[in-house]
């Protein structure tokens, strides 16, 4: 979905008097995108940022505030500063008619703040991601190389230099892990103590979890390792990408969670990682473009399908599992299966096959490296592997090739 197709959508939210919520990372693009949807409307927009002090004064008195701006466009930035203020929109709209347009911000996870909130269909929550590949390519002279380097921030993607790059990286990672840690976690984490851990959690990108190895690299207790994990994960810097374990099967698969930075940008500027040059020569590599792949899937998929892995005990593993709730009480359906590979010649080991005989998924796809031309690439790749491939109901596919697939599933 592209970025004008997103905000007429969001706007069609807006016009049924719902109560729109975009959460995301600090730095997205959230402000902007609100400032984008106000302007469908004729409306005055009025803006307050809940996290300065002198704009929270101003809801002293909630209703009277709601009332005497009824007719305008509200955007409330950063509500989980104020937290309740969701309750008295929601007890105003119930109260009256006349309503003016909410547009709410939040910089972590809705079900992170408003983990007791059971939202009616009044409130509509929309996550906000990072320029995808699909929209950053539209302009032609962005490659997926590039896009996979600087991540998806729109500060970085158009940073001049390398010197305002690392700056508006270390801007990113400095206003999340100072920020206020009580609200998710119960506790005030340490600032510097958060930033070590992303530090070591950038070296352990694409590893299953394993909370006692990061503990003692940090000197604190699992506990606490868990806190900073459940912090960050909810402030939308890492993935934990839950295993996929079938009912019934009896063979012995990894039930941890694996790791993985949600924008590859900030995952390279942990790892030192500043040209195209030093990735493509990068141990890190593999594991960096797991995680830009991971990303990028879920940037266009419709909310209705999961994200998992699957992985045995002998360490064969695809790398993506792609379910679909279904509206009914029905077991999650398995939908593809995609096998992530840095290359761009594919690897067919028996495991992977066993894999996706084990797994019965509807399609699987085993998805070539970066190309220069985003193509897909088949010389040089022998008769036999594709034909194996074909075997096991497996195509090979280029990155921009599955984003378009994946992005006409139907909701």
């Amino acid at each position: 979905m592209s970025q004008q197709t997103f905000i007429r959508h969001l706007s069609r939210i807006l016009t049924k008097n719902q109560i729109l919520v975009l959460t995301g990372a600090k730095m997205v693009g959230k402000r902007f995108l609100s400032d984008q949807i106000a302007k469908q409307f004729r409306r005055k927009v009025l803006s307050l940022d809940l996290s300065k002090n002198s704009d929270r004064k101003k809801l002293g008195h909630p209703q009277l505030f709601f009332a005497a701006h009824s007719t305008e466009c509200i955007i409330f930035e950063s509500i989980e500063f104020l937290p309740g203020i969701l309750d008295d929109i929601l007890r105003f709209q119930s109260s009256t008619r006349k309503q003016p347009k909410f547009i709410l911000t939040l910089d972590y996870r809705f079900e992170s703040v408003f983990r007791f909130f059971k939202f009616p269909g009044k409130v509509v929550i929309k996550e906000v991601f990072p320029l995808s590949l699909l929209d950053a390519s539209k302009s032609g002279s962005y490659s997926v190389w590039n896009h996979w380097l600087k991540g998806g921030f729109p500060g970085l993607m158009t940073a001049p230099s390398l010197r305002v790059l690392n700056n508006r990286i270390s801007r990113i990672i400095g206003l999340i892990c100072s920020g206020n840690t009580t609200l998710i976690t119960g506790h005030q984490l340490n600032s510097e103590k958060l930033e070590n851990c992303l530090q070591i959690l950038s070296q352990l990108n694409g590893t299953v979890l394993n909370s006692h190895q990061i503990a003692k690299s940090l000197g604190v207790s699992s506990t606490t390792v868990f806190r900073y994990l459940k912090f960050l994960e909810a402030a939308m810097l890492i993935r934990l990408l839950p295993a996929f374990f079938p009912d019934g099967s009896t063979k012995r698969l990894i039930r941890a969670p694996k790791i993985y930075f949600r924008d590859t940008g900030i995952l390279h500027y942990l790892r030192g990682i500043q040209s195209l040059r030093s990735l493509s020569k990068s141990i890190g590599q593999p594991d960096s473009w797991e995680a830009y792949v991971i990303e990028e899937v879920a940037k266009v998929l419709p909310s209705r399908y999961t994200l998992y892995y699957y992985r045995t005990q002998h360490s064969a593993e695809v790398q993506l599992i792609i379910t679909k709730m279904s509206k009914s009480e029905l077991p999650k359906q398995l939908v593809l299966g995609i096998c992530i590979q840095p290359g761009t010649v594919p690897l067919i080991s028996r495991g992977l096959r066993n894999c996706f005989t084990n797994l019965h998924t509807r399609k699987n796809y085993l998805l070539q490296g970066a190309t220069p031309q985003h193509d897909l690439i088949l010389n040089g790749i022998p008769e036999e592997v594709l034909t194996d491939l074909k075997s096991m109901n497996c195509v090979l596919i280029s990155l921009p090739q599955l984003l378009l697939k994946l992005s006409a599933l139907r909701l």
